[in-house]
């Protein structure tokens, strides 16, 4: 008896095979795949088709909405930054000196300017205590509003009745 055939049983009753041919599993593999490549290649054709027409209809609403990319125009003079990368260079080497000296910041306030280190080194020890208030100097032209008086609060009636 060969293997591709089925023995009958009793009764006149067929058994179903218990394996699947291997020459059907590699077909719709086949099949499966083919299918995907297609559909993949289908999609890309359709989205630049569309694509192309998309950037046609975009171009005519830029167009007559006045969107139009324009050239960069120099900005007008007089141009203040034309050794930008040096001055920031400048700029950061001075902060740093800076962040690393003694040095006063307002003499006329005591107030200076430390080391970095060492204002650490400072909080580490003593810690943040409360800062004072920063005067305010305004133009004699500007005047602070009165502060808002503080809202009421209401007292509820007294309860009555007795213990």
């Amino acid at each position: 008896m060969a293997a591709t055939e089925h023995p009958e049983t009793g009764h006149g009753v067929a058994v179903e095979p218990d394996r699947v041919p291997l020459r059907l599993v590699i077909g719709m593999a086949a099949l499966l795949t083919g299918m995907a490549v297609v559909a993949a290649i289908l999609m890309v054709v359709y989205f630049k088709f569309m694509a192309r027409g998309a950037a046609k209809s975009d171009a005519s609403v830029v167009a007559e909405a006045g969107l139009e990319r324009r050239e960069p125009a120099l900005p007008p003079a007089p141009r203040l930054e034309i050794r930008g990368v040096r001055r920031w260079t400048d700029f950061q080497a001075a902060e740093r000196e800076r962040l690393g000296s003694y040095g006063w910041m307002d003499r006329s306030t005591g107030a200076v300017h430390i080391p970095i280190e060492r204002a650490i080194e400072l909080i580490a020890e003593r810690g943040v205590g409360p800062l004072p208030q920063a005067p305010v100097a305004l133009p004699p032209s500007v005047q602070m509003p009165a502060a808002p008086p503080a809202p009421a609060v209401p007292t509820p009636p007294a309860q009555r009745g007795t213990k």
